[in-house]
């Protein structure tokens, strides 16, 4: 079974489907977006379907605490 990353209380994902990260840190309100693909079947084909999900306040610290833990980067400065 794959590792999961709790986001807040109700998401999960799968970091292996992250394929890019975007942080918004110097918004109103600091957004992270992270785009991930998953494997889709259908009865002729199978493709890959892109999803972008918006984290906002705590889920994104959570989200930059989780890429700073794997990854072993230092987690940027907190938003002011």
């Amino acid at each position: 079974m794959p590792q999961f990353w709790q986001i807040d209380a109700t998401r999960w994902i799968n970091p292996a489907h992250i394929v890019y990260v975007e942080d918004s840190p110097d918004s109103s309100l600091p957004s992270l977006y992270v785009t991930m693909v998953a494997v889709t079947s259908g009865l002729r084909r199978t493709g890959h379907e892109e999803y972008t999900l918006e984290l906002k306040g705590e889920s994104r610290e959570a989200f930059l605490a989780y890429l700073a833990r794997e990854t072993g980067s230092p987690p940027p400065p907190p938003s002011a």
